[in-house]
């Protein structure tokens, strides 16, 4: 963590007083006049294109490990190509008996914001379509145990979806 006085930063960056860092500094924001930023981000374009997708990938595996780790679930994934007009498939193994019913949700979100439902889809499979365009898609799998368990797993994240 790096802390900075807002006058220091005023110096750094240029910018008047009272004016925000949030767009200027990629990976960074400015939290009661403390600059945080990602570990190891440089001023190099590419580098912050690195730095970053190493960050969100470390953080994907980290969630995929925790909500993987449910019983009699060996395999959950999407195959298949993030382009308008493809097919992609939700692969799923579940290992053992115990389950009453089994739904599999597709969602989509654009410029990482919320992920919101695909209405009307419940299938196995979806077909990428205009209203995708420049978004990611997940799945959610969704799996009622004979003892009344609900519990929900999400997919890896394909995208951002291009014609």
């Amino acid at each position: 963590m790096i802390r900075l006085s807002p006058l220091l930063l005023v110096l750094m960056t240029g910018l008047p007083v009272g004016t925000s860092a949030q767009g200027l500094l990629p990976g960074c924001r400015l939290e009661n006049g403390s600059l945080q930023c990602v570990p190891g981000l440089t001023a190099d374009p590419q580098q912050q294109i690195k730095v970053l997708e190493g960050q969100i990938n470390r953080d994907v595996q980290t969630e995929g490990h925790l909500e993987q780790a449910i019983e009699g679930l060996k395999r959950f994934e999407l195959i298949g190509e993030a382009k308008e007009g493809q097919l992609i498939k939700a692969k799923l193994k579940l290992q053992g008996g115990g389950f009453e019913e089994v739904h599999i949700h597709w969602y989509r979100r654009n410029n990482q914001g919320n992920w919101q439902l695909v209405d009307n889809v419940t299938e196995s499979t979806y077909r990428v379509g205009p209203s995708d365009r420049g978004d990611q898609l997940m799945a959610v799998l969704v799996v009622r145990t004979s003892d009344g368990k609900v519990q929900r797993i999400s997919s890896n994240v394909l995208g951002p979806v291009d014609n």
